[in-house]
């Protein structure tokens, strides 16, 4: 019998791999981000405009697999954590593949290119938004181990060391969003203030996916201590 069995058969049906699964295309969003990412800095329109369409209808599946989980979800269960504490953690997973599809839909209505100065560390900037929505995808999914061990000390400590890499990346990314403003900054002079105002608007939102992730991460951190 598999994990999600045995969790299954203790308590009835588990909500713990729905919001896996969900957690998972959330990050397939972003992931599918840094591809098109690399198009619009090479000008290639026409691989922009279908990675967007990938990433839409994969917002769109995340968005279901939300629904279906938030309808199915018994108000109470047998676990050590609330509805409430699974429900702040689902919409939070939701908001990295909503913030996805709005950033890629504003650089393709735009056609946004980046300056050349940063252009290449806009792209670094998403793969590490991108690593750290995984690094929050392999949190959540060691949460079945969790309920397996009862919450054991080992268990924990891995947990945390997770949450620790989350933390760190998310860190990561403060620095690199801060390193692309500043060089904005000294070029905006020389930009149209419209662009210079989309951009900024880019840069934050390829970042708040990765607040989002580190807040995922967080939330789990906090459902472990009560």
């Amino acid at each position: 019998m598999t994990k999600s069995g045995n969790i299954t058969s203790l308590f009835g049906k588990s909500p713990i791999s729905p919001l896996q699964k969900h957690m998972k295309q959330v990050h397939s969003c972003i992931k599918e981000f840094g591809v098109f990412a690399k198009a619009a800095k090479s000008e290639d329109w026409e691989k922009a405009q279908e990675t967007q369409v990938s990433i839409g209808n994969k917002e769109k599946k995340a968005d279901q697999l939300k629904k279906k989980l938030r309808m199915n979800l018994p108000s109470t269960f047998m676990m050590p954590f609330s509805r409430r504490d699974l429900l702040d953690v689902l919409l939070i997973q939701d908001s990295i593949a909503n913030i996805t599809k709005d950033l890629a839909g504003l650089m393709m209505t735009r056609h946004m290119v980046f300056p050349k100065e940063f252009a290449e560390d806009f792209i670094n900037l998403a793969e590490l938004c991108i690593k750290t929505s995984g690094a929050a995808l392999v949190a959540i999914n060691e949460l079945d181990e969790l309920l397996e061990t009862a919450f054991s000390s080992r268990e924990r400590k891995i947990v945390a060391e997770m949450v620790k890499k989350i933390n760190v990346l998310e860190h990561d990314t403060d620095t690199a969003q801060n390193d692309i403003r500043n060089k904005l900054f000294l070029l905006e002079s020389n930009l149209p203030p419209v662009d210079v105002m989309f951009y900024y608007r880019a840069i934050e939102w390829l970042g708040e996916t990765a607040d989002a992730a580190q807040k995922v991460g967080s939330r789990f951190e906090v459902m472990l201590t009560k």
